[in-house]
C-alpha cells in the first residue's frame, strides 16, 4: 500500500528534513525512542481517550498487549469517556489545572494544532515533538505525506496517528433489504427512494444517535452533503474558502438532509452512535450512515458482515477520512514511558494489532494487508488510487469554536426545519475557519 497522491494534492515534507533524519535512525519497530528516555522500566502511563465502545476497547487492549510484550513493568490506564467532546472537556480542565495526562488521544489537523498553538498563540505549545518517536519507529519514512503533514508544525511533529477512517460509508441490515427487495443507497436519490420505500413498510429506515450532537452533524455533512454537493465543495466549505456559507449548494443540502432524517428513529437524542449500530444490528432500523468504526462495532457486537449487515461508500470517488492521533503533553508525569507508548503506537506490530479490530486502516504504508478484511483491504485500494478525492474530514479541518457551535445548531435545526436560521448560525461563525486556514504555514 502505497498511498499514491497526485503531486498537486500532498504538500511535500521536505521542510521536515532539518528535525528528523531518518537515515541515521537505524530503527524500526517497537522498542525504544532513541535518545529521548528510556525503554522498558516500571511505569504506570495515565492514557487519556475516548475509546470505550466494545470495538474501540478491544482495539485499543490489542496495541496495549503489543507495548507489554517489550515493556512487561509497564502498566497502562485508559481513562476512557464516553464520547469525545466529553473527553475532550474533561482534557481542557485538566490542562488548565496544570495536571495533564500521560498521553491522550486527538484528531489530527486543527484539534491538534490547537494544542500546539495554545489559544492561538506562537511559543504557547502545550505538547511535546516527539520527531525522534517516530523516526525510531519507523512511521515517519512510511506515512503518506498528507498524513504526516496532519500531525506537523514548524517543521516538526508532533503526534502518532495510529490509523485512517473513511467516514463517509452507509451500513445496512441485509435481511431487511432482501425481504423488501432493495439495493443499498449510494446515491442522494437512491437514499430518498429507499426511505421511502422503508417507511411504507413501517420500517425505520434511518438510525439516528444525537445524543452527542456531532453524530448527527456528521451524517450530514460527511455523508448527505457529500451526496448533495460533493467532495470538493465540502473540502471547500470546511477550508473557509467561500466567501459565504450562503450558497445554493450548501441550502439545497441543508434541504436534504430534512428529507433523509425525516423518518430516522424517535429515541436519537437517547443513543449514542454504537446503540444506532445496535438498532440496525438487531433490524430495528434499516441503515446507518457513520464512519468504518461502525464496521468493527457491528462485529464486536457479534453481528456477521456479508450476513448480518453490508457496507457501501457514498458519493463517487470520495475518500473522506479523519485521523486517530496520540500527543505527550508538556509536563507528563510519566513521560518517557508514554514517549514508548508513542512508539509502539507507530510501529507496524502496533498498527496491525490495533486496525484489524478498529475497522480503519494504518497510517503505515507497509504493514500485512492480509490481516485485514476484504472492506479494509478495498480501502487501502481506493487511498491508493490517484482517482480518489481523499478529502480530510471536517474534524481535521475545522477548529473547535466553528464546529462545537454549528454541530449544536445542526441538531437544532433537523428539530425547527428552519434553513435560514442554520445557514445564519454557519454565517455567525464562518470567519473562523477564514481566519483559521489563512494563518496556517503554507
Amino acid at each position: 500500500m502505497s498511498f499514491a497522491r497526485p503531486a498537486a494534492f500532498f504538500v511535500k515534507v521536505l521542510r521536515l528534513a532539518g528535525a528528523v533524519t531518518l537515515a541515521t535512525s537505524g530503527a524500526a519497530g517497537c522498542g525504544g525512542v532513541g535518545e529521548i528516555g528510556p525503554s522498558g522500566g516500571d511505569a504506570r502511563i495515565e492514557l487519556f481517550s475516548w475509546w470505550s465502545s466494545p470495538s474501540e476497547s478491544r482495539a485499543l487492549q490489542a496495541l496495549i498487549d503489543v507495548h507489554r510484550r517489550d515493556h512487561p513493568g509497564v502498566e497502562v490506564i485508559n481513562a476512557a469517556a464516553a464520547a469525545a467532546n466529553a473527553s475532550e472537556r474533561r482534557l481542557d480542565e485538566r490542562m488548565v489545572e496544570g495536571l495533564p495526562p500521560d498521553l491522550f488521544q486527538s484528531y489530527s489537523g486543527a484539534r491538534m494544532m490547537s494544542w500546539v498553538r495554545y489559544n492561538g498563540r506562537e511559543g504557547a505549545n502545550k505538547l511535546e515533538a516527539i520527531d525522534d518517536v517516530v523516526a525510531s519507529s519507523g512511521w515517519l519514512s512510511s506515512a503518506p505525506a498528507s498524513i504526516v503533514e496532519s500531525v506537523s508544525y514548524d517543521g516538526h511533529v508532533y503526534a502518532v496517528p495510529v490509523n485512517i477512517h473513511r467516514t463517509n460509508c452507509l451500513f445496512y441490515n441485509r435481511k431487511i433489504f432482501a425481504e423488501n427487495d432493495l439495493l443499498p443507497p449510494t446515491t442522494l436519490d437512491e437514499l430518498l427512494a429507499v426511505n421511502e420505500a422503508l417507511a411504507a413498510k413501517s420500517v425505520v429506515p434511518l438510525a439516528v444517535a444525537a445524543r452527542d450532537p456531532s453524530m448527527p452533524a456528521s451524517l450530514m455533512w460527511e455523508h448527505i452533503f457529500i451526496l448533495s454537493a460533493g467532495a470538493t465543495y465540502y473540502d471547500d466549505l470546511f477550508k473557509g474558502r467561500l466567501k459565504s456559507p450562503d450558497t445554493r449548494k450548501v441550502r439545497a443540502a441543508l434541504t436534504a438532509g430534512l428529507k433523509a432524517m425525516k423518518y430516522m428513529n424517535a429515541n436519537a437524542e437517547e443513543l449514542r452512535w454504537y446503540d444506532a449500530v445496535e438498532l440496525v444490528g438487531r433490524g430495528e432500523a434499516a441503515m446507518l450512515m457513520d464512519g468504518d468504526w461502525a464496521k468493527a462495532e457491528f462485529q464486536a457486537r457479534g453481528y456477521a458482515l456479508g450476513e448480518d449487515f453490508g457496507m457501501v461508500t457514498v458519493g463517487e470517488g470520495a475518500f473522506v477520512y479523519v485521523v486517530d492521533s496520540f500527543v505527550v503533553p508538556r509536563g507528563a508525569a510519566h513521560r518517557d514511558a508514554a514517549l514508548d507508548l508513542l512508539a509502539t503506537m507507530g510501529s507496524v506490530e502496533g498498527q496491525d494489532a490495533l486496525n484489524p479490530l478498529k475497522g480503519s486502516i494504518p497510517s503505515r504504508t507497509d504493514i500485512d494487508i492480509s490481516l485485514y478484511d476484504s472492506l479494509s483491504q478495498r480501502a487501502m485500494e481506493d487511498a491508493n488510487d490517484p482517482e480518489t478525492l481523499f478529502i480530510p474530514s471536517r474534524h481535521l479541518s475545522v477548529p473547535r469554536p466553528f464546529l462545537d457551535p454549528v454541530d449544536k445548531a445542526f441538531w437544532e435545526f433537523v428539530k425547527d426545519r428552519n434553513v435560514d436560521r442554520m445557514i445564519s448560525a454557519m454565517e455567525a461563525h464562518y470567519y473562523i475557519l477564514q481566519d483559521y486556514h489563512a494563518g496556517l504555514p503554507r
